[in-house]
């Protein structure tokens, strides 16, 4: 154990542990105060920027290991799915009851169920360039994202419920289901990785020089809206084209009977057959 807590990738994976206990902390003790609650999603987003930097550095130093994966994966459960239910739960859910405590729950258990599928590798090949279901540091994000947003604008509290609610069983859902979504691995040359870089700098100054939710919030929203978008187009052009292939096969020509099945003046009787086929 001392190797492990030793090992450099762990650190960071740890930070995004605590960042998430903190949040959940914040939240769940923030009696309404908006800040708290801007805070405590602000902790999700470090949580998110740890744990993109925990695999990097594990191949930087090659200190990949078994038990970092799965140190990752649990690190993803406590981040992405039980802190933003906690989240959303005391910023708005709480409301409602227990109906609030069931969609809460619903998110935790989809985060969940969608980490195990990940980590058992039940895919249809196409994980190369999509992700099959919206992942958990996508769906967590998205929650603390918009609860951070709400703050900076200057509401101090949920008018209706009702919305929270519906966005938290829409990402419960998309985690779960086979809707896909795209993975932004490329390979870039030196010049594109600085224009890249040199475009988020913009994007984070911009952020810190007025709110960094203003352009975090829109960003999450758009890219989750984006892989719902494409999966009706890609629906909808599977089913356009099984209705042609079904087209083309009704409005295929069929073959002549007469050249199968031999007329009555061909065979004159079963004795003639027999005879013939005896002899």
């Amino acid at each position: 154990m001392l190797k492990h807590f030793l090992n450099p990738p762990n650190w960071f994976t740890s930070a995004s542990i605590f960042c998430s206990f903190y949040a959940m902390l914040l939240a769940t003790g923030a009696n309404g105060d908006p800040m708290a609650f801007y805070k405590a999603g602000l902790l999700i987003g470090f949580a998110g920027v740890f744990d993109m930097l925990d695999g990097r550095v594990a191949r930087w130093t090659g200190g990949g290991s078994e038990f970092g994966v799965q140190l990752d994966s649990l690190a993803d459960m406590m981040s992405f799915g039980v802190a933003p239910a906690i989240l959303v739960y005391s910023w708005a859910l709480h409301d409602l009851g227990a109906v609030g405590i069931g969609a809460s729950f619903f998110f935790i258990v989809c985060a969940a169920f969608r980490l195990a599928r990940f980590n058992v590798g039940s895919s249809d090949g196409a994980e190369a360039q999509h992700s099959i279901g919206l992942t958990t540091t996508m769906a967590g994000g998205t929650v603390a994202a918009l609860v951070m947003f709400h703050a900076a604008i200057g509401r101090t509290s949920v008018q209706n419920p009702i919305g929270p609610l519906l966005m938290t069983l829409l990402l419960a859902f998309l985690m779960v289901s086979p809707v896909r979504f795209r993975v932004f691995k490329m390979r870039l040359g030196p010049a594109a990785k600085g224009g890249l870089a040199l475009f988020f700098g913009c994007l984070i100054a911009v952020g810190v020089f007025y709110d960094i939710s203003f352009i975090v919030a829109p960003m999450m929203v758009t890219y989750t809206a984006a892989g719902l978008v494409e999966g009706v187009v890609r629906l909808s052009t599977r089913r356009v084209s099984a209705h042609s292939s079904g087209a083309a096969t009704l409005n295929a020509p069929v073959a002549d009977d007469d050249s199968e099945e031999p007329d009555d003046d061909d065979v004159d009787d079963d004795d003639d057959v027999d005879g013939s086929a005896k002899g």
